[in-house]
């Protein structure tokens, strides 16, 4: 008896030590404060360092009070938006039981769950008592301010009634014009017309690589586009973050899909056609592209060395050599090589924008609904989108106005940053992204039918039957190696059979899967089509070897 209790006692140790020691992110916030704002983010602990002491220091000279940010960062975009969901639920529960006195059902919690996609003239009388309730209520989440995780997700917190107009721009109105912070910028809006979410910085999305891990594969040339990821020198060589948990990764992916759409317009309006109408040419264009897009991701992912969630573990492994390229915001890139540069080391780290691939994109700042220091979170607009917060982005460690610490590598979105006497404090003065796109114009409306559901169509078709896919290419590599090049031919068409996914199917069918809050009915249709993939590749493994 004795030694099963010791035993048990052994395995609790061993599940509950990992729980006593782990690492917490805890905001401590002074007591002897003025003010209070409340924040989440998925940024970096750099960048909240940075921002907590700008803040502070700019308020107080402008106020003669004390203000501390108390920020929240339960991780990447996706875990900040489960985050956030989760606040709400319980807050309007309590709203709906207590205020409302109206019972709370599972019907009542699955129409909150996505009320994203009630409308007025989609609503059966529930949902929209439900809606309405909701969106003429002042129910918040006990959190101000939701800071970075890209445009997509800032579009769904405001579908869903989280966040609200600022008002900040009607009150600022000399921020916002072609000068300053113009509303659009190579096809990307920078902020939303009634202020539900502004760009506070731009970011774009790039190539990292290490010159000395490429030398040792035999490459000289470092990639310089997106199709030049799709080399089979690069198996087992790239590091790639999965885009069902990071949002910029998703929206890299977009930009390279774009690019291939605008590569297949391009060749079809310079053919000999007597019908050149070029409406249905842009229509076949964008089918067409998009199943090259798709194509090109999954060679990219067959050549991955690993996938992970943290967008921070590919900039250290592939500066560390141990991947000799990976996928990354400019930020992440431009941080690493200042950190490698100012250690005196050797150059061996750069990172690349994809030529004509890439348009920069706005890391939005938005308010909530019910927020409690809103006044405060005015303040911090203000602070954000002037020249005190935007030097913070780019400009050199002690410089004046710049960061107290680590440079943030950002890219302002303020075009008076980029002024000529203000060059001379930035930590990258080459960089400015209104000169710096080439010619890609970002189409919202190509992708906007399908671009909810990609981040599902990569799980089912790449993530999900990874170790199957990256089989099969490897296979097919080696076919052609041995000069059998008919298998190898033969093995990547199949390989590549991407038709489950067709453009008008993904508009329609797959786009409702990603809506379904039905959880098992999703396991069994992701699972369902995962399994058609990895069928399928493994046919195209067996055709390789000549099975």
């Amino acid at each position: 008896m004795v030694k099963k209790i010791v035993i048990l006692i052994g395995v609790a140790l061993v599940v509950a030590i990992p729980f006593i020691f782990q690492r917490r992110e805890v905001t401590l916030v002074p007591i002897s404060s003025d003010d209070v704002i409340v924040i989440i983010t998925a940024h970096n602990e750099t960048l909240r360092s940075e921002y907590g002491r700008g803040f502070s220091e700019w308020y107080r000279k402008k106020t003669g009070k004390t203000v501390v940010v108390d920020w929240r960062h339960p991780g990447g975009g996706r875990d900040v938006a489960r985050y956030v969901d989760s606040l709400f639920l319980n807050n309007f529960r309590f709203y709906w039981e207590k205020i409302l006195k109206k019972p709370w059902t599972q019907e009542v919690r699955t129409i909150f769950s996505r009320l994203e996609n009630v409308t007025e003239q989609n609503a059966i009388p529930k949902e929209w008592e439900v809606r309405c309730a909701f969106f003429e209520s002042n129910v918040g989440c006990g959190i101000d301010l939701l800071f970075g995780s890209g445009v997509f997700d800032h579009k769904m917190q405001c579908a869903k009634g989280y966040t609200v107009p600022s008002e900040f721009i009607q009150m600022h109105p000399e921020l916002f014009r072609d000068n300053t912070i113009p509303e659009f910028f190579a096809g990307e809006r920078l902020w939303e017309t009634n202020g539900h979410w502004i760009g506070g910085s731009l970011s774009s999305f790039g190539i990292i690589y290490n010159t000395d891990a490429l030398k040792a594969r035999g490459i000289e040339h470092p990639p310089e586009t997106w199709m030049d990821l799709a080399d089979p020198r690069y198996i087992n060589g790239i590091a790639i973050v999965d885009p069902t948990k990071s949002s910029s990764t998703l929206k890299s992916y977009e930009m390279l899909i774009q690019q291939q759409m605008q590569i297949v317009f391009n060749r079809k309006m310079s053919e000999e056609n007597p019908d050149r109408d070029p409406k249905k040419i842009e229509a076949l264009a964008i089918r067409e592209g998009w199943f090259e897009g798709l194509k090109l991701i999954q060679k990219i992912v067959s050549n991955g060395h690993y996938m992970t969630d943290s967008s921070a573990q590919t900039v250290l492994d592939v500066a560390e050599g141990n991947c000799p390229v990976g996928i990354a915001t400019d930020f992440y890139g431009r941080s690493e090589k200042a950190n490698i540069v100012s250690r005196g080391v050797k150059p061996r780290f750069n990172f690349v924008i994809p030529r004509s691939g890439c348009s920069p994109s706005p890391d939005p700042i938005s308010l909530y609904r019910g927020a409690k220091h809103k006044e405060l979170a005015l303040e911090f607009l203000e602070f954000l989108l002037t020249l005190p917060g935007q030097s913070l982005l780019a400009f050199r460690v002690g410089t004046p106005g710049g960061p107290v610490q680590t440079p943030l590598c950002r890219a302002p979105i303020l075009k008076t940053a980029y002024n000529p006497e203000l060059l001379q404090y930035s930590n990258d003065p080459d960089v400015n992204p209104y000169n710096d796109t080439g010619d890609f114009v970002y189409r919202e409306e190509w992708t906007k039918p399908v671009f909810n559901a990609l981040s599902l169509v990569f799980k089912m078709a790449f993530l999900d039957p990874e170790d199957k896919l990256r089989k099969a290419w490897r296979s097919i590599q080696r076919a052609r190696n041995e000069g059998r090049h008919r298998a190898a031919d033969e093995a990547l068409a199949v390989m590549q059979d991407l038709n489950v996914f067709a453009y008008d199917r993904v508009a329609k069918e797959i786009m409702q899967e990603a809506k379904n809050k039905d959880y098992l009915h999703a396991i069994r249709y992701q699972t369902k089509i995962a399994n058609h993939f990895r069928e399928q590749y493994k046919k195209a493994y067996k055709i390789a070897k000549g099975k």
